[in-house]
């Protein structure tokens, strides 16, 4: 594994312990690589179910991305553009320099959107439980 620099340093310092376990031998090198091969879609697969049933999906999902980015390039790309979209959401909602009007608009919006998506996955979930039922 190599440095990545746009990682935060607390992910940066476990992607280092990780490697430097993982370079103890070639059976630990086997065993991330493997781990990591299983476990990274095992987990971006409940994230995904997570969506409709009760659990922190979205967390989930970025988990097991996470996991993915130990051995893949691809994984990590990912999750360094969804960080850079979320700071532009972030940016768009709550503007730094914005009057206070376009500040407190971007916090109703945030909590409505919040809101909404709750809500949703609510009916879903009492969907689905109720199907289930039947």
């Amino acid at each position: 594994m190599h440095h990545h620099p746009s990682l935060p340093p607390r992910a940066q310092l476990l992607l280092e312990r990780v490697d430097a376990w993982s370079s103890g031998g070639p059976v630990r090198a086997t065993l991330v690589r493997v781990g990591v091969t299983v476990l990274g879609p095992l987990v971006v697969l409940a994230g995904v179910a997570m969506l409709v049933l009760p659990g922190p999906g979205l967390v989930v999902i970025v988990l097991g991305l996470a996991l993915l980015a130990l051995e893949h390039h691809w994984a990590r790309r990912l999750l360094h553009h969804g960080a850079r979209g979320l700071a532009r959401l972030r940016s768009a909602a709550l503007p730094a320099g914005g009057s206070r009007r376009r500040r407190l608009l971007g916090v109703l919006a945030t909590v409505g959107a919040f809101a909404l998506t709750t809500g949703l996955t609510a009916g879903v979930t009492t969907w689905i439980g109720s199907a289930t039922l039947l």
